[in-house]
């Protein structure tokens, strides 16, 4: 087999690789330090050089080399003097050490990262408004790199997501501010705007410049909470700036009733453009083109519980989350 191996060059019988080269048993004996030895050695053309470069002493490295030697059973270096150089089954040897090294350390890297990967469950809750954008690119490479981890996504109103955190039924959870509760801590993920859409066959598209005169006529779809903030809040300030009531305000809980009512030309509404790009694209939904003043954006943060620290699983997907949507620094909004 060592014929075979090393080419022509003669074998010892005397070699333990000579009857059964997988012997485990045998490979048992084997130093890591000795190949390393005998790598620098025939790298550096002396055992001198190999001993600095390794914190050695010279003797110590001698030694190492000797015995790898009388382990293999063939001369793998020669001396000659002050030089040394490979024999011709060094030269055979000493690639394969290599690439047994770097196996082993390759291993030793893949471990490292299998016994750092995430494990666990978290629990994510958003609004219709925030599906789009937080469950595409971010869920997908989360679950890529943590494929040991059970996610669970809770849709509900602002409401149900300030009680789940508050009761520890949600880890994380995804707002459009404003949200005025100082028990939670906010850290802002990214802006958009809020577009003005409708129906291809609502009469606005035919506006050429709108004004809040033709908007403030118009049934208004707005989403159904309890409470007075997030994208609710956003609209019923730009009523309450321009002295209106919302005429006649059409709450709607899902975003597929948003899309139905739309189309059926039933209204308009005020959205996120990541949740309507899709059908804008399509055709199915039509953005009034908006003067600056009666423009919207909305500000999209995660929230969590300051009271109870986040588990492994939910601190990476936050993670996830900034990096997706580039945010350079994590601002921390209120506490």
């Amino acid at each position: 087999v060592l014929k075979w191996f090393y080419g022509n060059q003669s074998v010892s019988k005397k070699a333990p690789f000579a009857t059964n080269l997988m012997n485990r048993s045998t490979l048992s004996h084997l130093e890591t330090s000795a190949l390393i030895a005998f790598i620098e050695v025939a790298e550096r053309g002396s055992f001198t050089a190999a001993a600095v470069a390794l914190n050695l002493s010279q003797p110590t490295i001698s030694q190492q080399v000797r015995r790898l030697e009388r382990f293999v059973g063939i001369k793998l270096l020669h001396r000659r003097s002050n030089q040394v150089y490979l024999s011709q089954a060094g030269e055979a040897f000493i690639s394969h050490c290599r690439a047994g090294l770097q196996n082993i350390e390759t291993g030793i890297d893949s471990a490292l990262r299998a016994s750092q990967a995430t494990a666990g469950k978290v629990t994510l809750g958003l609004t219709c408004f925030n599906i789009q954008r937080c469950l595409s690119n971010v869920l997908q490479r989360y679950c890529q790199q943590n494929p040991n981890v059970s996610i669970q996504i809770l849709e509900g109103v602002p409401g149900d997501l300030v009680q789940g955190l508050q009761n520890q039924t949600i880890d994380l959870a995804i707002f459009s501010l404003p949200v005025p509760v100082k028990l939670l801590e906010f850290e802002e993920l990214y802006e958009e705007p809020l577009l003005l859409v409708t129906g291809p066959d609502h009469p606005l598209t035919l506006v050429k410049d709108v004004t809040w005169h033709d908007i403030q006529h118009q049934p208004l779809l707005i989403p159904r909470q309890e409470t007075d903030f997030g994208i609710r809040y956003i609209i019923e300030e730009l009523y309450f700036t321009h002295q209106s009531k919302l005429n006649p305000a059409v709450e709607v809980t899902g975003c597929q009733s948003f899309q139905h009512l739309l189309g059926a030309n039933c209204g308009v509404a005020y959205l996120p453009r990541s949740q309507v790009q899709k059908d804008l694209e399509r055709g199915s939904l039509v953005d009034i083109k908006l003067p600056l003043a009666l423009s919207l954006t909305h500000k999209v943060a995660i929230a969590s519980h300051p009271k109870y620290p986040l588990n492994p699983a939910a601190k990476k997907l936050a993670e996830t989350m900034r990096k997706v949507v580039h945010l350079p620094k994590v601002q921390v909004l209120s506490k």
